[in-house]
């Protein structure tokens, strides 16, 4: 299975004040082996602007072996299309960009903790309605718990 992490994913590998989530993503991250992860060039921008050095250095190492995908114009007009239907909020333009990424890359899963925005049910279906329509392939929307 081809998947996309997002931000949520590798802070929660580090974040011992949600130690459960924590948890999950490491155990995880040991079947690791069976999917062919990789990031959206958002993630990696994200994780640069950590505030505390030391865990921004863990971030970039936890990352280095997996392809960073670039944001594309395909990218950003089908993220457009996700904003303008109102499946995802204007403020949250690089939720919307980290779905458009996993559909123009043709990839099975984006994994992620955002339940907001994200990995819901309501937002799986209306973007996979608008993937249908764009002509571009469904992607599902998952926490690692479900991949568990």
């Amino acid at each position: 299975m081809k998947a996309l992490f997002d931000t949520s994913i590798i802070s929660a590998y580090h974040d011992e004040r949600q130690q459960e989530r924590m948890e999950v993503t490491r155990e995880f991250w040991n079947s690791l082996a069976k999917y062919e992860i990789s990031l959206s060039q958002i993630t990696r921008e994200e994780l640069e602007q950590i505030n505390d050095a030391d865990l921004r250095k863990q971030c970039l190492e936890l990352i280095e072996p997996f392809q960073i995908l670039p944001i594309t114009n395909e990218t950003k007009s089908l993220a457009q299309l996700y904003i303008q239907a109102e499946i995802v909020p204007q403020e949250y333009v690089n939720d919307a960009l980290l779905i458009a990424t996993a559909a123009v890359h043709n990839l099975d899963s984006l994994i992620s903790w955002n339940f907001k925005h994200m990995a819901n049910l309501k937002v799986v279906s209306k973007v996979n309605a608008i993937n249908a329509l764009s002509n571009y392939p469904r992607v599902d929307i998952v926490s690692p718990r479900e991949l568990l």
